[in-house]
């Protein structure tokens, strides 16, 4: 059970007030920021660490003093000269190894504000390293807004931007932990970018208590800020502890804060450094255990997916970047106040991931971005083994970690791919043949069958069933997690739930896919109903030849016959056509009208064998039509039945039940004729073929005595209702 949630600002201001409170908290942050900025003053110089420990001159405003000369030293007419390194220029002093290195860059920094602050200022510089060195005296000036840097403001927006990202995040789900925590990482995403904004584009020197400051409140928004992130995976998807016990985390790194700050630990990378990292794997940990703490639930996974994607694609970047940068030597130095642009992906990853927007379209990109950073780390990883293990040169190590990891690489991408999506590739024309069996089944609830196992073969659904949905194109409803199939081909719509056995989200490219399938399946069953309306004119037009030429001549036969055997056999035969035209004619007839005609054609024939006819029937309330073709194997059941007693057993009376239960047809005959021995009897050809004919449309055939001990022979058909069998 969840500890009580304290309440959101949410419940009783409106979001917009919240947001704009979050914006005017980036403006107040970005007027502080800007104006300590411009209170240091300018020297119209832009300077950069260049080899050999020296400071190049990038930029220069100042008439004399060409771009790409060396800054040797700068004095002031209170203050000794001071040369200078390319340290002093460094962009981040968390860099530095040792406490006290950092107390003298600190220190330096200092002195080089005091020479600042004085009414003119000495430099020494040098156009070239064979050059004589020069003296030019400089009045520094206030610095002004078009003075700073584009790194700078590019670090404000990615602060500011990031910030109302996570706030906007956590207005819209004021109760849900995760987007709680996200909103506390998007507070602390301008306490650690924008003090690292104003010291990494100083033009030289900050005074050393203000550096300080900024360095630490620089270190506390960092601490702050991966603590919440880990946070979120704490709590979300689901909560692993109660929401208060995620104090502990924070008291944890905060007190590793104020060990740093008192010195108390070896060194500024176990100060900062180890604990970023420990952050990242707490994160990257707690990750791991809502994975595995989620099994089939699909959303949650997907969610989960986004999250930890957002999180290795920023982070990731950015340790790529560097390692490429500083080890292997691949790419020209980059700024790390460009790198913070890499913490967008991960606002705006996660922001995704908390909203569960669209995550059936992302589900499938996460996948695609996860293949393609491991692959670009496995390379990284692979070249610096060999530059560091086995002392190759770079070009040499790059060439073979290429080779290596293509090769394995692409195969295990292919494999994975395939084990991770849980889907065929398949091809919507590679589905035209089953697609054609299906239209062109002769009863509705085999096509229905196989159209439910051809999208199970497809997306292997935790459920399928069937729905009420009236769209005509396939919809993605709860997120993915449903997909509604529109009704095709005369089936009816389909619910398909869960896919790949809920181990993935549908995607709007299922969707598409099915959409496809769909217009392929309607234009089967077009295709099939020209096909059905071309033999239906064609079945009429025989059964009009035949009904005009043989019908005329049994007819004649049954008035001009010798014997009452011949005019009997004619009989047969007429009744026999008359039901073969009824069947070419293609016409449902309703079960009542079926049963009359049969009631009508056995009395007639008992009655001229002088058997007594003993009939029911009981329907019930339905009245169901018969499709024409089941009708006749009905009816010739019946009639082979009568033929074989009235022949062979010869009766005194004829019994005749018929009942409906559950759609499905009972017909039962009897006679107390002679009875043989029932293990005895032997199946005639009438019999076979009457089985053979009720298997085809699902029906059995019986025979045996009854409790009576009087002959007995049973069918039983499921119906096919007229609408199933169109």
């Amino acid at each position: 059970m969840q500890a009580a949630a304290p309440s959101s600002p949410s419940t009783s201001q409106p979001p917009s007030l919240w947001l704009f409170a979050a914006l005017a908290y980036c403006l107040v942050a970005m007027a502080l920021a800007v104006g300590l900025s411009l209170k240091a003053p300018s020297m119209g110089l832009r300077l950069a660490a260049g080899p050999g420990d020296i400071v190049t001159i990038a930029d220069s405003q100042i008439e004399p003093i060409p771009v790409g000369a060396r800054l040797i030293s700068i004095a002031s007419p209170a203050r000794s000269a001071l040369a200078l390194n390319a340290e002093d220029v460094m962009e981040e002093p968390d860099m530095l190894p040792t406490y006290d290195r950092l107390d003298t860059f600190l220190s330096r920094q200092d002195t080089m504000a005091g020479i600042l602050t004085g009414p003119t200022v000495e430099l020494q510089w040098q156009s070239s390293p064979k050059a004589t060195p020069q003296t030019t005296v400089i009045k520094p000036r206030q610095r002004g807004l078009s003075d700073l840097p584009l790194l700078f403001w590019f670090q404000i927006a990615v602060s500011i931007a990031g910030c109302l990202i996570a706030c906007w995040v956590w207005v819209l789900r004021p109760q849900d932990w995760g987007a709680r925590m996200f909103g506390i990482t998007g507070l602390a995403f301008p306490v650690f970018v924008m003090p690292a904004a104003i010291y990494s584009t100083r033009e030289l020197a900050l005074p050393g208590s203000l550096f300080q400051w900024l360095s630490q409140m620089n270190y506390i928004g960092t601490a702050q800020f991966g603590v919440a992130l880990g946070c979120i995976f704490l709590l979300h998807p689901k909560p692993l502890v109660r929401p208060v016990h995620i104090v502990w985390p924070f008291v944890v790194f905060n007190l590793w804060c104020l060990a740093d700050f008192l010195r108390l630990t070896p060194s500024p990378h176990w100060g900062r450094h180890a604990a970023i990292i420990a952050m990242l794997l707490q994160a990257l940990t707690l990750a791991a255990l809502q994975w595995h703490g989620n099994r089939g639930n699909a959303l949650a996974r997907a969610s989960l997916r986004w999250l930890s994607l957002s999180l290795l694609a920023g982070s990731g970047l950015f340790i790529l970047l560097i390692i490429a940068t500083a080890v292997l030597g691949w790419l020209a130095p980059l700024p790390q106040g460009y790198a913070f642009g890499f913490f967008l992906l991960i606002y705006v990853g996660i922001a995704l991931g908390l909203r569960r927007y669209r995550l059936f379209d992302l589900d499938e990109w996460a996948w695609r971005m996860l293949l393609w950073i491991g692959g670009a780390l496995a390379v990284v990883g692979v070249d610096a083994l060999l530059i560091v293990l086995l002392d190759w040169s770079a070009g040499t190590a790059l060439g073979a970690s290429l080779w290596i990891c293509g090769a394995l690489y692409f195969p295990a991408r292919q494999w994975l791919w395939q084990r991770v999506t849980h889907r065929p590739a398949l091809q919507v024309q590679e589905l035209m043949p089953d697609v054609v069996r299906i239209a062109f089944q002769p009863s509705r609830p085999t096509q229905e069958t196989l159209w439910d196992d051809l999208l199970r073969r497809i997306h292997d659904p935790m459920q399928l069933e069937s729905s009420d949905f009236t769209g005509k194109q396939a919809t993605l409803n709860n997120t993915g997690l449903t997909l509604e199939v529109p009704a095709c081909g005369g089936i009816a719509a389909r619910r398909l739930s869960y896919a790949s056995r809920g181990q993935r989200l549908f995607s709007s490219k299922d969707a598409g896919f099915l959409n496809g399938l769909c217009q392929l399946m309607d234009q089967a069953q077009t295709s099939r109903d020209a096909y059905e309306r071309g033999a239906s004119e064609e079945r009429r037009r025989i059964a009009r030849d035949m009904h005009d030429d043989v019908g005329a001549r049994l007819l004649m036969l049954i008035h001009r016959a010798g014997s009452p055997e011949l005019a009997e056999l004619a009989r047969a035969a007429m009744h026999d056509l008359r039901t073969a035209l009824h069947v070419m004619d293609a016409q449902d007839t309703p079960l009542a009208d079926a049963i009359a005609d049969w009631r009508a054609e056995a009395g007639a024939r008992c009655e001229a064998a002088q058997v007594a006819l003993i009939w029911s029937a009981d329907l019930g309330h339905a009245l169901p039509t018969l499709p024409s073709r089941q009708k006749a194997v009905i009816e010739r059941a019946l009639r082979e039945g009568l033929t074989n007693a009235l022949r062979h057993a010869r009766p005194n009376h004829i019994e005749i039940a018929i009942a409906l239960i559950s759609n499905e047809l009972s017909l039962t005959l009897r006679n107390d004729g002679a009875v043989g021995e029932p293990s005895r009897w032997v199946e005639g050809r009438g019999l076979q073929g009457m089985r053979h004919r009720l298997q085809a449309y699902g029906g059995e055939l019986h025979t045996g005595t009854s409790v009576q001990g009087q002959a007995e022979l049973m069918v039983r058909m499921p119906l096919l209702l007229a609408q199933e069998h169109s």
